[in-house]
């Protein structure tokens, strides 16, 4: 893999778009358009920079890319999930192999479960009425930073 400037940048402007994401979805509960579409624009510069522009690689990236988002796209139509977590988890499938992709919704899903269960307590110990807004791109983005460190930042360590 060809780690260099172009690369570095990339996953630094990654890592900034995602840590946005999780102060919009605490802030807002909104994960916005203007964030997840130059994620998902931005893979073919990572492509590009990590050598994997061959065709056969390219249309694997838009195939898992395609499944993540038909996946998660049944959990926006029974109500499980909202639009901006499906943009959001589809973008991020977009940059990275497909079993990266599979380790990235697995670690997703066990920080939903954390992020539920701090934001369920905080809303019990706040003693608000209904149902807790539970903010899922928090667990979404930090599962997307946890593949950044996990598959890129470790290679420098070594």
């Amino acid at each position: 893999m060809a780690i260099d400037y172009l690369t570095y940048a990339l996953l630094a402007g990654l890592a900034i778009a995602l840590l946005f994401c999780v102060y919009s979805d605490v802030r807002h509960r909104m994960i916005y358009n203007k964030v997840t579409l130059p994620i998902a624009l931005a893979a073919p510069l990572f492509w590009f920079a990590t050598g994997n522009y061959d065709l056969g690689t390219v249309s694997m990236h838009l195939l898992t890319g395609m499944v993540v988002f038909g996946f998660f796209a049944l959990f926006f139509n029974m109500g499980w999930m909202l639009g901006g977590d499906v943009k959001l988890f589809t973008a991020l499938a977009f940059w990275f192999h497909w079993i990266e992709v599979i380790k990235f919704i697995f670690v997703a899903s066990l920080m939903g479960g954390l992020v539920t269960i701090v934001f369920f307590l905080i809303h019990k110990l706040r003693k608000q009425k209904g149902a807790a807004a539970i903010p899922y791109g928090v667990a979404i983005s930090l599962s997307g930073l946890w593949t950044i460190f996990n598959q890129y930042l470790t290679i420098l360590m070594e």
